[in-house]
């Protein structure tokens, strides 16, 4: 089985890879480059809309059993801006998806992002780094435990249960 990852960044990619292993599958992985067909920074519903185009995207190409699309997004929750990930899984027949854990921004995260600024950009400018979002993402700077490959790992491990364990 091939599964396809709307993605080039190795932290998705990782991400998809370490769940297929904790998984105990012999599936392969391939990554494809998609457009998430939304706003670089996207907010609320609309990060929901972006894993499934990127999920529909790499299922398209044709030697793909199975799509897979992680869209990290914030939103506003209880006064704060929240990030977190979405992550679809499709195949011609059924999909799934599941939401990584969410953690709130700090006041100087959420000030830029309500500025314009996509997160990977406002965490490179806040911690004068270089494209953390290809690294430990903002969740890495704000914990220094808990990176992005992490965040996404069982959230990958959900969205994919009923391709793996069946729908139960």
């Amino acid at each position: 089985m091939l599964i396809c990852v709307g993605s080039t960044n190795p932290i998705k990619l990782g991400a998809v890879s370490d769940a297929l292993r904790e998984i105990d599958s012999q599936w392969r992985i391939k990554s494809v480059d998609v457009s998430s067909g939304v706003s670089a920074q996207p907010w609320c519903d609309e990060t929901f809309a972006g894993a499934r185009n990127r999920a529909m995207e790499a299922l398209l190409d044709g030697e793909c059993d199975i799509g897979i699309g992680i869209e990290g997004g914030v939103c506003w929750n209880r006064g704060k801006i929240v990030a977190y990930a979405v992550i679809y899984a499709m195949s011609r027949d059924k999909e799934n998806f599941s939401i990584s854990p969410t953690f709130t921004l700090s006041n100087e995260l959420s000030k830029l992002v309500l500025e314009g600024k996509e997160l990977g950009e406002a965490t490179d400018l806040v911690y004068r780094r270089s494209n953390t979002k290809r690294a430990e993402g903002a969740v890495g700077m704000l914990t220094r435990l808990i990176d992005r490959k992490r965040l996404y790992k069982d959230s990958v491990i959900l969205a994919l249960y009923p391709f793996y364990n069946g729908d139960v």
